[in-house]
């Protein structure tokens, strides 16, 4: 594409380039989003509130839940893997959840357990026996209607900025590790577990950020083997770098509406501002950030110049 006008405030450098993406300027944590330009027109002066589209994901800080594999739909033979709420007694998909690791949990790996890691770094742990300060999380086959068996739970891949071990101590001063992604993720990176059982392991990451952990499920159902989708779950591990608020649009929800995407610091709360000239701002209120894009919705009006959007 052809890149169009640009124009410079106050140290900012905006670029339109018409038919494509619309602008977006960042610049110490302020984030910027024109509409118009060929991209988008807002038609009057008078701005509504927005609304915020979805809900954000559930933090899971210090309550008891399990890594639960299920049938579901119930009554079929489909495999799934949600988490057990024991506190609210739901399941929780994991697409809906983040599970919080404070920077509490952060121990340096000692001399002789190079296992975990190289002697002297950190590890964020979630522990293997209940700690009222972390989350304890468990590993669940209970109330599965199936034939007894063992029961595979694969980690299939790792996003984000942490390698992944889960251990048990061996009760003579060593480890049993069950997973280790510092060396390549195989087939070997899973845990057998009966059907019908429930246990506790301890589970470290490397790194702070965000963490995303691809699971998977095996059984074998009427002699063939059944899978669960693989299946992503969200480690928040602090502190959480800082991360500068980028704004830009959304695919529209509904006709007649501007749709905005916030990403920054999960948590971190900013003010979504507006303005026809880049000069003079009006606040539409606080947005907060979350593990996932933030889409804000306004609805559009009727004849207006182009208006520019900020977060700050």
């Amino acid at each position: 594409m052809t890149p169009g006008p640009q124009a410079s405030r106050s140290g900012h450098r905006l670029t339109s380039r018409t038919g494509g993406r619309p602008p977006r300027l960042d610049n110490g944590g302020t984030a910027l989003v024109a509409a118009g330009l060929g991209a988008l027109s807002v038609q009057s002066a008078e701005v509504p509130p927005f609304l915020r589209v979805g809900e954000p994901r559930h933090g899971l800080t210090t309550e008891h839940v399990d890594l639960k594999v299920v049938l579901a739909p119930e009554g079929t033979n489909l495999l799934q893997l949600v988490l057990r709420d024991h506190l609210r007694s739901t399941n929780r998909p994991a697409l809906s959840t983040a599970m919080r690791v404070p920077e509490a949990a952060r121990l340096s790996i000692p001399e002789g357990f190079e296992g975990l890691g190289p002697a002297g770094s950190g590890l964020w742990v979630l522990p293997a026996s209940q700690d009222p300060r972390f989350l304890y999380l468990g590993l669940s086959t209970e109330g599965l209607a199936l034939p007894p068996q063992t029961l595979d739970l694969f980690v299939r891949r790792i996003d984000g900025p942490a390698h992944l071990c889960l251990w048990q101590f061996d009760g003579v001063g060593g480890l049993s590790l069950t997973i280790q992604s510092r060396d390549g993720l195989t087939e070997a990176d899973r845990l057998r577990m009966p059907v019908g059982s429930h246990e506790h392991h301890n589970l470290g990451l490397s790194a702070p950020g965000l963490t995303t952990v691809w699971f998977q499920a095996r059984a074998t159902v009427g002699g063939t083997n059944a899978w669960s989708p693989e299946t992503p779950f969200v480690f928040s591990v602090e502190p959480l770098p800082a991360l500068p608020s980028r704004l830009a649009f959304a695919p529209p929800v509904s006709s007649g509406s501007i749709d905005l995407s916030l990403t920054g610091t999960p948590g971190r709360t900013t003010r979504l501002e507006t303005s026809t000239n880049l000069v003079d701002w009006e606040s539409l209120g606080p947005v907060t950030a979350d593990f996932d894009p933030v889409v804000l919705t306004l609805p559009a009006p009727v004849a207006s110049p182009i208006r520019f959007f900020r977060t700050r």
